[in-house]
């Protein structure tokens, strides 16, 4: 059995039982269409095309999709976000970063901050970030400290944290310990004349509440990231549901610290230090330290060719100084005395 068909610029059009069906190159599903038609593998176009059948999958293997219901590991999963990610879907846009989202979120341990977060991030016009992050506004004192006690240092560059089970996880207790941060709507009641606003970067998987306030305008969390100071209006800091940073900001990460390489005398370190290094692939072991060193020298070229930090060093173990055989002069040992 073979369906008619015909790829023509951006769209293929797939006629099955007597009825066309028009795919955009833009939707998600184009390309397997297009490498089922061409491997003649009738049965998965139509797979494809009826979407009360196809399963697809996304991410890590968590979420999947069949028609207009999506699953978490295999267990239906309603709400906000699964509704406009299905919609996203069937109007041909990529949903990865809302996948990347997902599975963020549902590392959260709070039921209540999954059910809720994804609406607040709407209400809010919020966007997400390529790795599922997202993206809010804080407002800090003109020196960078917070507003409220003034000891945190919220510059860009910075991760703010503190222990999640310090962080009050009552909505309704609207005004309590946390790491703040807002929608638009919520800037004009908090600060002063001279107060700064950041642009802070949160994992959805350290959200803890979203109080009842202010019509659901901040939320707390228990860390985050400040990655630039807003060089726009608010106003126009957020205009698509996916960005990097806010429009016009100087993006500044946090500094990762380089820890110091692990060192030892192994076959292992020795060889990775030789790759590392660019040395001669020198393996005069035996036994199980040789595949020791073969495969420490081919990581450490490997680390070295993409730029990475060191991991490991080879540091070989001093030999012990020899002292002499009996009937020597102990007065000789370990310098020589001069008479």
């Amino acid at each position: 059995m073979s369906y008619p068909f015909i790829i023509q610029g951006s769209n293929v059009t797939v006629v099955i039982d007597g009825k066309p069906h028009t795919i955009a190159k833009t939707h998600i599903t184009y390309t397997k269409v297009v490498d089922a038609i061409k491997a003649q593998d009738w049965v998965t176009v139509k797979q494809i095309i009826d979407p009360v059948k196809v399963v697809l999958n996304y991410g890590a293997g968590n979420v999947s999709i069949q028609g207009s219901t999506m699953f978490w590991k295999g267990e239906p999963f309603a709400g906000v976000l699964a509704s406009r990610m299905i919609a996203m879907l069937e109007e041909g846009f990529d949903i990865s970063p809302m996948v990347h989202f997902m599975e963020n979120l549902m590392k959260n341990p709070s039921k209540r901050a999954v059910d809720e977060l994804y609406g607040f991030l709407e209400k809010n016009n919020l966007p997400l970030t390529p790795d599922g992050h997202f993206l809010a506004y804080k407002k800090v004192r003109n020196n960078f400290l917070d507003i409220h006690s003034g000891t945190m240092d919220n510059s860009p560059g910075t991760i703010v944290e503190m222990e999640r089970n310090k962080v009050d996880d009552n909505k309704d207790q609207t005004c309590s310990t946390g790491l703040h941060f807002c929608g638009l709507s919520y800037l004009d009641h908090f600060g002063s004349s001279d107060s700064r606003v950041v642009i802070v970067k949160i994992n959805p998987a350290d959200v803890v509440s979203i109080p009842s306030d202010y019509n659901g305008a901040k939320g707390r969390a228990c860390r985050y990231e400040v990655i630039g100071e807003m060089g726009v209006s608010a106003e126009e800091a957020f205009n698509k549901p996916v960005q990097t940073n806010a429009n016009g900001t100087k993006t500044v990460y946090a500094q990762k610290e380089t820890p110091a390489p692990r060192e030892g005398d192994s076959a292992f370190k020795h060889g990775y230090s030789n790759g590392f290094y660019g040395l001669d692939y020198h393996n005069a072991y035996i036994g199980k330290d040789y595949d020791n060193y073969d495969n420490g020298y081919n990581l450490g070229c490997e680390d070295r060719d993409a730029g990475e930090a060191e991991r490991w060093r080879y540091v070989p173990k001093a030999k012990p100084a020899v002292k002499p055989s009996s009937g020597g002069n102990p007065a000789n040992w370990p310098f020589p005395t001069r008479n």
